[in-house]
């Protein structure tokens, strides 16, 4: 399993090598209303589609909470942690969230490359902060987000599924 962190802003899943040109593009000083990075931030939804370089990025997980990836056999599951007592419990009630929710948004796109990465979307090589780098067979997917609580855990659950 790996590990996204932020520096405070939303994240974003692209191919990995676009991710120089994609921090190039956002600059030192983004600005959340304005240019690439204001594409990121212009949305209250939980994921969103930008086109940059000709290629759809998604913006994923708007809050800065730590993402952590779980791969399967058609995709994988992204969990955002806002609340839980331990890793255990998150990865648990993510999984069982995934089995049985209905999903509050749901986004279809394209993977050409099949080498991608989830970093903050203001995050370069060589900041230290943990990035997921993941491998997916190109193809058409879908990737679907709700939110969701119990008594102990809250979080946000992405899947990204392979569509046949």
């Amino acid at each position: 399993m790996e590990t996204a962190t932020s520096f405070g802003g939303p994240f974003i899943l692209l191919p990995k090598r676009l991710a120089d040109d994609w921090s190039k593009a956002i600059g030192d000083n983004p600005e959340p209303d304005s240019g690439l990075y204001g594409e990121v931030c212009g949305s209250e939804d939980f994921m969103h589609l930008i086109t940059f370089q000709g290629i759809t990025v998604v913006r994923i997980a708007e809050e800065p909470s730590d993402l952590f990836w779980i791969p399967d056999e058609r995709g994988g599951l992204v969990l955002q942690w806002i609340g839980a007592d331990s890793l255990d419990d998150l990865i648990v009630f993510g999984q069982e969230v995934a089995s049985t929710s209905e999903w509050q948004e749901t986004l279809e796109f394209t993977i050409t490359d099949p080498e991608l990465r989830i970093m903050d979307s203001c995050g370069f090589e060589g900041d230290d902060q943990p990035k997921i780098d993941l491998s997916i067979d190109p193809g058409e997917y879908q990737i679907s987000a709700t939110y969701a609580e119990d008594e102990d855990t809250m979080a946000t659950v992405f899947r990204l599924t392979k569509k046949d």
